[in-house]
């Protein structure tokens, strides 16, 4: 393996994130969401273990890239704005659908699975991962139309040096949760959320949660209301 400094190794990942987003957006089928069957029909952001977050490309590949942003930042600034607006689309399309998935991993927990979208080895893989256990061993789960939780994405940040998107997003929950036919829990919550996705090509995947700000009982969030 050879060995680069930090600030080629930044320019080699933001080169390679670049390409694989223009390669992903413009040459994938639309994504479907998979639960318990298989979600290697999704392309989309979470998490398998790697020690690297890209694959190796080709030597044709890494020319590719390189052209490609060579020519995104000879072309001026609407290139450059573009190939940001095309990351920022792709981030909420597939943050989207993860919540989707871990909606319908809660309808049925004994099918989740977990490591297929999450990085494997986060404390967030590790959390959830353990409460589906949870709820699939005490007959925890919610119901399609008993609830629901609406998500609005507030801001999306990146670190390009670590190939991870930042998602602000708040959350007004009503889904009913019950155990064994039971009401267990019918909170209502509204939440302001942190999110943070690493990319696993070809998707974006979770790797970390946080609730910044939680009320119950009333919407917080202005989109929503």
């Amino acid at each position: 393996m050879l060995d680069f400094d930090d600030k080629n190794m930044r320019i080699i990942k933001t080169f390679l994130l670049g390409f694989g987003l223009l390669l992903t957006t413009c040459c994938s089928a639309p994504q479907t969401l998979s639960l318990g069957l298989s979600a290697s029909t999704i392309d989309t952001t979470s998490n398998t273990t790697s020690d690297t977050v890209v694959n190796s490309p080709s030597e044709n590949s890494v020319i590719a890239s390189s052209e490609t942003v060579k020519s995104a930042s000879t072309a001026g600034p609407s290139a450059a704005e573009n190939l940001d607006a095309t990351r920022n689309s792709l981030v909420s399309e597939q943050f989207h659908q993860l919540v989707q998935w871990q909606d319908k991993c809660y309808q049925k927990p004994s099918v989740c699975r977990v490591d297929e979208f999450t990085i494997v080895g986060t404390k967030y893989h590790q959390a959830l991962d353990e409460q589906m256990t949870l709820y699939a061993k005490n007959n925890i789960n919610s119901r399609l139309g008993h609830g629901k939780r609406e998500v609005a994405i507030e801001s999306i940040t990146f670190d390009e040096s670590a190939l991870i998107a930042q998602v602000n997003a708040c959350i007004y929950d009503t889904v009913i949760l019950y155990m064994d036919g039971f009401i267990f829990n019918n909170h209502i919550t509204s939440s302001h959320t942190q999110w943070k996705l690493q990319w696993d090509n070809p998707r974006w995947k979770w790797i970390d949660f946080q609730i910044l700000h939680r009320e119950y009982n009333t919407n917080i969030c202005p989109a929503q209301q």
